[in-house]
């Protein structure tokens, strides 16, 4: 026999004693069972949430446009400037309402001229009908006493008649005149009113929290229609998010309901929010990530607690939320305490 047959047969034999060792030992050839990790059963507190995402907006924003059309003029704001109720924000020029406005004035002094005509004729009138009635009681006089004759009597009685039906219609020409003055006055007080619309007032206290148009621009507007939106008030010391939830998801929904938000533009932070208002009407469907199937969606609007949020409120710098921001929220539907449970 060889030397290199003797040393493969000696390996052979060291690398089956090897394996034998190793399967004795329970190293090879044993089978894995599989790793769980036990925990007790404790008590927690279990709380089914809804998430939903929106945009953060002052909780009272107002639209301003006007009841009037005409050329800005005048704007004495800029966005972002606080403003008080009944400021002054902006001035239209209505060259038609101002021209309307002439007009009636006009008609206004036409009659009470005529009011004057009318009335200063009527003092004639009534001296005439004066003057016919002395006659009258003159002529009846001498009638009785049979120094006149029955037909020079009904003459005066007749200029009596003819003096009182001009004195009353003279009368009735002054209450037409008046009517007439009280009418075009109305008409007057009405175009007044219409130029002062042309002032645009801050109905609130606020923030310009938009500004839509520019000095010198047209806007249009009349009483019966909205026209064109100029700016909008907010009252920056509320904010709310609106979320849009889906139909599957909103009958677990309530007003009332706590919710624990997030905004974009502070990562690190979590606000607290209450549930105050659920639309009726749906704001529409949206495709699901698979864009298999449209979901409607109806929109929740959570007031953020002013607590959650008071530290980042600074005097004399901008707010903590600009409206338009992203936020998601989740809103704690249904809560549990103190229940058994095992984790999932």
């Amino acid at each position: 026999m060889s030397k290199k047959l003797i040393w493969i047969i000696v390996g052979l034999v060291v690398i089956i004693g090897v394996i034998i060792g190793l399967k004795k030992a329970g190293v090879i050839g044993k089978e894995e069972g599989i790793k769980v990790t036990a925990e007790a059963v404790q008590r927690r507190t279990i709380i089914e949430t809804v998430n939903a995402s929106g945009k953060v907006y002052p909780e009272i924003e107002v639209k301003i446009s006007p009841d009037v059309s005409g050329e800005i003029v005048e704007l004495t704001v800029a966005e972002g400037d606080t403003v008080k109720r009944g400021q002054v924000l902006a001035r239209i020029y209505a060259d038609i309402l101002n021209s309307q406005r002439d007009q009636v004035a006009a008609g206004v002094s036409q009659q009470q001229a005529q009011v004057s005509n009318t009335t200063a004729q009527s003092a004639a009138i009534k001296a005439t009908l004066d003057q016919a009635e002395t006659q009258y009681n003159r002529q009846k006089k001498l009638l009785d006493e049979k120094v006149i004759s029955r037909l020079e009597f009904e003459q005066a009685e007749q200029a009596v008649k003819s003096a009182r039906a001009n004195y009353n219609a003279a009368m009735e020409g002054i209450k037409s005149a008046k009517a007439g003055v009280q009418s075009v006055q109305a008409q007057l007080n009405r175009a007044n009113k219409d130029i002062g619309r042309t002032l645009i007032t801050s109905p609130m206290d606020g923030v310009i929290s938009l500004l839509a148009i520019k000095k010198g621009e047209r806007v249009a507007g009349n009483s019966f229609n909205v026209g064109t939106e100029m700016m909008r008030v907010a009252d920056m010391r509320s904010f709310e998010v609106r979320v849009d939830v889906g139909e599957n998801d909103i009958p677990k929904v309530k007003l009332g309901d706590t919710a624990i938000v997030e905004v974009d533009a502070y990562t690190s932070r979590k606000f607290k929010g209450i549930v105050y208002k659920i639309a009726n009407p749906s704001t529409g469907n949206t495709l699901t990530a698979n864009a298999s199937a449209e979901v409607t969606n109806y929109k929740v609007h959570i007031r953020l607690l002013p607590e959650s949020y008071k530290d980042l409120v600074v005097p004399g710098r901008s707010f903590p939320f600009r409206p338009g921001m992203t936020a998601s929220a989740d809103i704690q539907t249904k809560s549990k305490y103190n229940v058994l449970s095992v984790p999932l």
